[in-house]
């Protein structure tokens, strides 16, 4: 059922449909050559397309440059697209739409637009449904916007800009990728008419007529007799002379014109494709796999493409026409690919598949009673194979260090957890990442969902010091183990030792902190090329995932693994220190892994009192995923072991410290500048704090403390008012309480998506003037404060809240407010940037 009623009528009044407007000629087809084009391509540099776009229409009779065309365009329509609500849900509606001759034919002329540079496309709405029409594009002026009624008028006469259509102007080629394919096409056509010629010329027997040099009778009867036997190369020349016929080989001949043309079409193949072999043959079937994974590519890059025109382009002209898209978007699912016969086994042995998915999938009846059933004979299971030496780990991970120009050593997964086949393989297909600990208990993070938002955040300009998502990724997963120790370690422990509970869980989010402080620099650093020019967000997701992969799947199960066990340690060791009466010492014992470090074995047998310093450096785990441990003891004390190296990070006893690694001596830490690490710590206490998260269809969230401290009517205030932001416009914002943990006075909330601390305010002046500026102005008392988001609940003339927006803006007043937002009584938004109205108003000050 549609969410909204439906207009068919123009969506501007008496808007005039542009195919009525102009006058619409054939194409004008010559002779091409390289001189014409490169003079059709001069003259499209000056904004003249004519005759490079009549070129292009000629040069697509061309079969293979067309069907290398039409198989991008096919990749396409052909694509499983559908209309997704935020929740989930589908609209019966836009489905409807979406299977229209129509809406293909709006998806074809949509990535035409990659070919031919352009295209503008006016969609029309009748009670049929929406009929599209597309502009000539001889017609279009897109420099000025407008469409021409002949197509050799320089000028248009019919502005667009206003009007209900999708312009598509595509920036990876200037006048299109058929501009690179025209040569390769001329040249072709030329070659296929000179190789024509000569089949003509040598191809057929040549017949030679000899006769005497004294007898002319016979010279005519020779060509009479040739002429009437039909079309045919023949030499009449006298007895007397000598005639040699050369016939060229090799290179020389027909191979040359074939090698020639075979050429021009892989040119044109990879023009187009960016790859030869899935249209032609290839050598191998290694490089033809190469070169579809290099055509999906394209069609993804294509599909990408296309969905930014339908959101950004269509969607607004849709909803302005009461379709129920507000809240939607277009979608191109990801296909799923097809699993193999055991990799759906592997699947059952972890998840229920019910049986009929199998006979469906695969065609098999169900079996009756009494039926024969054919199995699968059990095979011994294999021994598996031995885990990497901690040698032959490291040396391959040395390879990966977490930042080359701060340090050398970064945590390698020496004794791994390993994750099955199967969970790796759910893995990839949901973009979750599973960790194991010891007792083979996984815990499972959705890293594709909180890695883009993060990465949306930090492309937007959010200048957090730590990324709330990122942040995430490490500290839930790192609260998970810990949590699971505390939980074994029994209700009494964690009556007795709560604050100690709090602060080690605490410190663990510090850690989070620092190390995501340092993957969000990285990131930031990947936003602009060498030349220092942004780069495109799927340039920069693609470097950011190679990053996130160390950060967040190989780091973070040793990380994962390090906290448990040194959670582990710290809760046995609060448990010996009560019973120390009856075991006074500790004894080091063996790693449990299978390969254990030579290092690490000559501390086993080491006992020493409970309370030794020697404790403070050398308790367990004493390196990235060792396995060592200790147990209490009432044992002879032995000498203390000769000073070998522990690194600086775990020469820590987590049962006295409350941390599971030393924090200051990690390079996430020491890479951090002196001036920002209380901040950092700061952020993590504020980040752990536990609030209740309320999402709406429009993709905003709101955030509210479990502990929310604020008065009724500055809570209902700010309530209200940032609901409206989060359920209508998609904000994101965290409210705050009234005073922060050190008891300095908060900011009504935060934005998520920028990072700024925002102030809300509810006016109820009757001049538009002084309830902006006196807004702006109250908000601006409070130094920390860089958002002013006002909710006018009066209805105010334009040209007084630009009195009041300068009014408070002019000179040094309020300098530390970055964005403003208002949002109107009638329910309309306007965000403006500070320092831009500040240089504005500047100008018109000098002026």
């Amino acid at each position: 059922m549609s969410r909204n009623k439906i207009k068919t009528g123009n969506s501007l009044k008496n808007q005039p449909i542009i195919i009525n407007q102009i006058e619409v000629k054939p194409v004008n087809r010559q002779i091409l050559d390289i001189g014409k084009w490169r003079t059709a391509l001069q003259s499209a540099d000056q904004g003249r397309r004519t005759s490079l776009f009549n070129m292009y229409e000629d040069i697509l009779t061309d079969g293979v440059l067309g069907d290398a065309i039409d198989k991008r365009i096919r990749a396409v329509t052909g694509a499983d697209l559908t209309f997704q609500y935020a929740d989930g849900s589908e609209s019966e509606d836009m489905i409807n739409m979406i299977d229209t001759e129509d809406f293909e034919y709006l998806l074809q002329e949509v990535i035409k637009a990659k070919f031919w540079h352009m295209s503008v496309i006016e969609p029309t709405f009748d009670t049929n449904g929406m009929n599209v029409y597309s502009v000539p594009r001889k017609h279009i002026r897109p420099e000025t916007k407008t469409i021409a009624k002949l197509e050799n008028d320089p000028d248009g006469q019919i502005p667009y800009a206003d009007l209900d259509v999708i312009e598509v102007i595509s920036r990876e080629h200037k006048h299109g990728l058929l501009l690179r394919a025209c040569p390769y096409a001329i040249m072709k056509r030329g070659g296929i008419g000179d190789w024509a010629q000569m089949v003509e010329l040598f191809g057929m027997p040549l017949r030679v007529g000899k006769y005497s040099i004294y007898d002319t009778e016979a010279r005519k009867a020779l060509q009479e007799a040739f002429n009437s036997q039909g079309a045919a190369a023949t030499l009449i020349v006298p007895k007397e002379t000598d005639i040699d016929t050369t016939t060229q080989s090799g290179n020389g001949g027909g191979t040359l014109y074939k090698d020639f043309i075979n050429t021009l079409d892989e040119q044109l193949l990879i023009t187009i494709l960016s790859q030869t072999m899935t249209t032609k043959d290839g050598a191998s079937r290694s490089q033809g796999q190469v070169h579809k994974e290099v055509e999906e590519e394209v069609n993804k890059s294509d599909l990408r493409f296309v969905q930014r025109v339908l959101n950004h382009k269509l969607k607004p002209i849709l909803e302005r026409r009461g379709f129920p898209v507000k809240g939607g978007s277009f979608v191109f699912p990801k296909a799923i690919k097809d699993l193999t016969v055991e990799e759906l086994i592997s699947l059952a042995s972890i998840i229920e598949i019910p049986a009929y998915y199998f006979q469906e999938k695969f065609g098999i009846p169900a079996a009756d009673k009494g039926d024969v059933i054919a199995r699968r004979n059990n095979k011994p299971e294999t021994d598996p194979e031995p885990e990497a030496s901690p040698d032959e780990v490291k040396e391959k991970k040395s390879k990966k260090k977490l930042f080359d120009h701060f340090f050398a050593d970064a945590p390698t997964q020496e004794r791994g957890n390993k994750v099955s086949f199967a969970t790796r393989l759910i893995d990839t297909i949901t973009g979750r990442t599973t960790l194991k600990d010891d007792d083979g208990d996984s815990y499972t993070i959705d890293l594709n969902k909180l890695l883009n938002e993060a990465l949306k955040e930090v492309y937007g300009g959010n200048d957090d010091l730590v990324n709330e998502n990122l942040f995430r990724i490490t500290n839930d997963a790192l609260q998970h183990g810990i949590d699971k120790e505390v939980k074994i370690a029994g209700v009494d422990f964690g009556k007795k030792n709560q604050e100690f509970i709090d602060e080690f869980k605490g410190n663990a989010s510090v850690f989070s902190a620092f190390k995501n402080h340092q993957q969000t620099k990285e990131l930031v650093g990947l936003l602009h090329d060498e030349n220092g020019n942004l780069r495109s967000f799927r340039e920069f997701k693609k470097l950011a995932l190679q990053i996130s992969k160390d950060y967040n799947i190989n780091w973070l199960q040793t990380e994962y693994n390090t906290a448990i066990r040194s959670a582990r340690a710290a809760i046995n060791y609060r448990k010996w220190l009560e019973t120390e009466h009856l075991y006074p010492n500790l004894e080091y014992l063996e790693s449990t892994a299978s390969h254990k470090r030579e290092s690490h074995l000559e501390y086993v047998g080491t006992i020493l009192p409970i309370h030794h310093s020697w404790w403070d450096t050398h308790m367990p785990p004493s390196d990235w995923n060792c396995a060592c441990r200790v147990r209490p003891t009432d044992k002879e004390v032995t000498p203390v072991p000769g000073e070998e190296y522990v690194p600086p990070v775990f020469q820590n006893n987590p049962g006295k410290t409350g941390e599971f690694v030393n924090i200051k001596e990690t390079p996430y830490y020491k890479a951090t500048d002196e001036g920002l690490r209380d901040d950092i710590i700061k952020s993590a206490e504020e980040l752990r704090e536990d609030y209740t998260e309320k999402k709406f269809r429009s993709g905003g969230i709101l955030q509210t403390p479990k502990n929310f401290r604020q008065n009724a009517d500055e809570e209902a205030k700010n309530i209200r008012a940032y609901t409206l932001l989060a359920k209508d416009y998609g904000y994101k914002y965290r409210l705050l309480s009234v005073v922060d943990k050190d008891g300095h006075k908060n900011a009504d909330a935060k934005n998520l998506i920028t990072g700024l601390l925002s102030d809300a305010k509810i006016p109820i002046s009757k001049s538009g003037k002084n309830a902006i500026q006196n807004s702006i102005k109250s908000a601006s008392n409070q130094e920390i404060v860089s958002e002013v988001y006002i909710y006018l609940g009066r209805d105010y003339k334009n040209v007084d809240i630009w009195k009041g927006l300068k009014a408070s803006l002019q000179g040094d007043r309020a300098s530390n407010i970055r964005e403003i937002i208002i949002l109107t009584k009638d329910g309309r938004l306007k965000r403006y940037d500070a320092d831009k109205l500040r240089e504005l108003f500047k100008k018109k000050g000098k002026n």
